[in-house]
């Protein structure tokens, strides 16, 4: 039984070397655009779900309006899911004060057909935009004023229909900069992945696409009942159809900067809700990912109990490789000192993926205020 256990671990290992080495090969090969300085023009509309955010949705506003080297139509949609909060009444006196913006507010609770779900609420808002293209981000995001000119030089230069830019996280203590960390590792796995052409997520809080695109896949149709998704599906919807018309923006410029949670009941509650569809994906070389990740993971455990020297080297193998990574997606979002963290990261983040990868397969979870399955 132990030389079964070593042997599979090994393998383990050797696949999960190869599939990061996959993924540094793929964002080496992203090209690092920067625009070429001119004022440029378009039809956008962005897309802001809004859920209880009164203490952020301002900023969020504010960094959109302060744009600058754009000369073209934004329009600016919140959606209102519900909020208990002050979000709605906040976001009304600031569009009164605002009122050469192209700004709209759509309270989920007052239309006719009620909208609970999250797919739902933007396929309602895409439909009354008028932006050529759609531009997704949440509610306590904010960006540099060279954000919509770079995503616009992006479109204008390489005529791409869905574009994923990046998301870096504002930390301040240890246990936000952890976080920063491996969500940096999962920005680069997602450039890499579209990259490489076999695309596996990105995020809703900074997402580009063409409207039309939108609808000619069909949207949400088939995913709408997931409470988690309206990125990565419809990533994949179009890479389907336009496999050459994908592509990372990987630019200092297009970055936008959230907060990361709070508490680990935060954190652990958004990872349910990340791992959740992980059943779901069509393409199943992802969720085969997901499961040798978890398996990886799951050995290493093991053989620091059954073969602790055996187990620890394992484990510094594994970290010497991300740290790898890693480095080079640091290196991009200029927080390099963040590499010394890796080793306190490694310490949680192997229970974390295995309480997480079992909790997100049963029961309910809370996410705003909302409990969800």
């Amino acid at each position: 039984m132990m030389s079964i256990i070593f042997y599979a671990s090994c393998i383990l290992l050797s696949l999960y070397v190869l599939l990061l080495l996959s993924y540094l090969v793929g964002w080496l090969m992203i090209k690092t655009y920067r625009s070429d300085g001119h004022i440029e023009s378009g039809s956008f509309t962005i897309i802001i779900p809004a859920r209880n955010e009164e203490h952020t949705i301002i900023p969020c506003l504010q960094s959109i309006i302060q744009q600058k080297g754009f000369n073209g139509f934004v329009e600016i949609i919140v959606i209102n899911d519900h909020s208990s909060d002050q979000t709605e009444n906040i976001v009304k006196n600031w569009i009164s004060t605002h009122h050469h913006y192209h700004v709209s507010l759509i309270n989920l609770s007052e239309l006719t057909v009620p909208i609970k779900l999250k797919k739902a609420a933007i396929t309602h808002a895409i439909n009354l935009a008028k932006g050529e293209h759609i531009i997704l981000t949440d509610a306590d995001c904010t960006r540099n004023e060279y954000w919509l000119n770079a995503i616009a030089s992006y479109i204008r230069t390489h005529q791409k229909k869905f574009i994923y830019a990046p998301v870096e996280f504002n930390a301040k203590n240890l246990f936000e900069r952890l976080q920063s960390l491996e969500f940096a590792g999962l920005v680069g796995i997602g450039g890499a992945a579209i990259q490489l052409k076999n695309p596996n997520m990105c995020s809703a809080a900074n997402l580009v696409f063409k409207r039309e695109v939108f609808f000619e896949v069909n949207g949400y149709t088939g995913n709408d009942n997931l409470a988690s998704g309206d990125d990565e599906f419809l990533l994949h919807k179009v890479f389907k159809k336009y496999p050459n018309d994908v592509s990372f923006l990987k630019c200092n410029e297009a970055i936008v900067y959230t907060s990361p949670n709070a508490s680990i009941k935060q954190l652990a509650d958004q990872r349910k809700r990340w791992v959740s569809k992980s059943t779901s994906y069509e393409n199943r070389y992802i969720t085969a990912i997901m499961v040798g990740a978890y398996l990886f993971n799951a050995s290493i455990v093991l053989m620091l109990v059954l073969q602790p020297i055996t187990g620890l080297g394992l484990l510094l193998i594994k970290m010497a490789v991300e740290g790898l990574f890693l480095f080079h997606i640091l290196y991009f979002t200029k927080r390099t000192s963040y590499i010394w963290l890796l080793p306190i990261a490694e310490l949680f983040h192997i229970p974390y993926v295995l309480f997480i990868g079992l909790w997100a397969q049963v029961g309910t979870y809370q996410w705003k205020g909302r409990k969800l399955y």
